[in-house]
C-alpha cells in the first residue's frame, strides 16, 4: 500500500522522529517456505554485511522495524520477518502461536537463509522467540537485544493497547484516530504511514488487521517463566534489554535476575516509550542499540 493521504513517507517520518540514516533505501520483499510454512520478510540489502534479524511483537509486522532497519542497513544486512500469522506470512492452520510452534519455525527460517554470526533483535512476542533462539544456538548469535520482553513479565502483553482497538472499521482514517487515542506518543502523520502496513481493505469494504484474528485470544507464550528462565541461563552472547520507560511490563527484580544470570548483560530504559519502544521513541532506541553494539567492538 502506498503512503495514504496525510501520511508521511518512511524517510520523511524518520527525519521527523530524529532517526539517523545515511541513504534513502527501501527494502525488497522476500519469501521462503520452511517446514511447509511460507515466510515473508523484508530484505534491506548489503548482503555482504553481518546479518541483523528483527523479530516483531504480537499483532505487528515486519514494517514495524522500518526505522530501525533504515538506521542500521548501512552496517548490517538487515532482515525483518513477518512472524507466523502476521503480515504476508502464512497463518497457523491450528491457530497455535505458542513457542512450541513459532520457535522451530524461526530457527528453520534462519537455517534456510544460511545466516551465520547474526545480530538478533526481538520485541515482545518476537523477544521471547529471540531469547529461545539465542539460547538454543549459542554459536550463531553474536549479540541479542530484547525489547520490552524478558523471561518473566508482570502480565501478558495481550492486555496492552491493541486489544482496545476496533476489529474492523469502515475507513482507514477511523483506525488512525482510534490508534491515536490509545498511543498519543505518535503523530497522526506517523500513524498513517505505519498503519498502512498493518491494515488491509477486505472484499467486504471493511478495513481490518493483516493478522490472524485468532491472535486476539491466542497464547503467544505457552512456556512461562519456569521454562524460559532455564533457557535464559544458557545464553552466552552479549545481551541488551531495552525497556520502555513508561512500560511496567518487566519488574526491576526481573532485570536484576537477568543481570546475575546472563553474562555481559546490559539494560536501558527508554524515556517516553511504552511497550512499543522502537516505534514510540525510535531515535533513543537506535542510539541505545548503537551504543551497545559499538561497545562490543571495543
Amino acid at each position: 500500500m502506498t503512503t495514504p493521504a496525510g501520511g508521511l513517507s518512511l524517510f520523511d517520518a524518520a527525519r521527523a522522529m530524529g532517526v539517523p540514516f545515511t541513504t534513502e533505501v527501501s527494502p525488497s520483499d522476500g519469501e521462503v517456505v520452511v517446514r511447509g510454512f511460507k515466510f515473508h520478510y523484508l530484505d534491506w540489502g548489503n548482503q555482504t554485511r553481518p546479518p541483523m534479524v528483527l523479530l516483531h511483537g504480537r499483532t505487528n509486522a515486519a514494517h514495524t522495524w522500518d526505522f530501525t532497519a533504515l538506521a542500521f542497513q548501512d552496517r548490517f544486512h538487515v532482515l525483518s520477518l513477518d512472524m507466523p500469522g502476521h503480515g504476508d506470512t502464512a497463518w497457523s492452520p491450528s491457530a497455535d502461536y505458542t513457542l512450541n510452534t513459532t520457535a522451530p519455525l524461526v530457527a528453520s527460517f534462519i537455517d534456510a537463509l544460511d545466516l551465520k554470526s547474526l545480530y538478533l533483535i526481538g520485541h515482545s512476542m518476537g523477544g521471547r522467540n529471540a531469547l529461545v533462539y539465542a539460547a538454543q544456538n549459542p554459536g550463531v548469535v553474536k549479540a541479542l537485544v530484547l525489547v520490552d520482553m524478558a523471561p518473566e513479565v508482570s502480565r501478558e502483553p495481550a492486555s496492552l493497547g491493541w486489544r482496545v482497538l476496533p476489529a474492523e472499521t469502515d475507513t482507514f482514517e477511523e483506525f488512525v484516530q482510534a490508534a491515536l487515542k490509545v498511543n498519543p506518543r505518535r503523530s497522526p502523520e506517523q500513524l498513517r504511514g505505519s498503519l498502512a502496513h498493518q491494515l488491509r481493505q477486505y472484499p467486504s469494504g471493511k478495513w481490518s488487521w493483516k493478522w490472524d484474528p485468532a491472535l486476539r485470544e491466542a497464547d503467544t507464550n505457552g512456556w512461562g517463566p519456569d521454562r524460559l528462565w532455564p533457557w535464559a541461563e544458557k545464553i552466552r552472547c552479549p545481551t541488551l534489554l531495552a525497556r520502555g520507560g513508561d512500560s511496567d511490563l518487566i519488574p526491576d527484580a526481573v532485570v536484576e535476575r537477568m543481570r546475575r544470570t546472563l553474562p555481559n548483560f546490559k539494560s536501558v530504559d527508554i524515556p517516553g516509550a511504552a511497550h512499543q519502544v522502537h516505534g514510540d521513541r525510535p531515535a533513543l532506541f537506535i542510539q541505545a542499540v548503537r551504543g551497545f553494539l559499538d561497545s562490543l567492538a571495543q
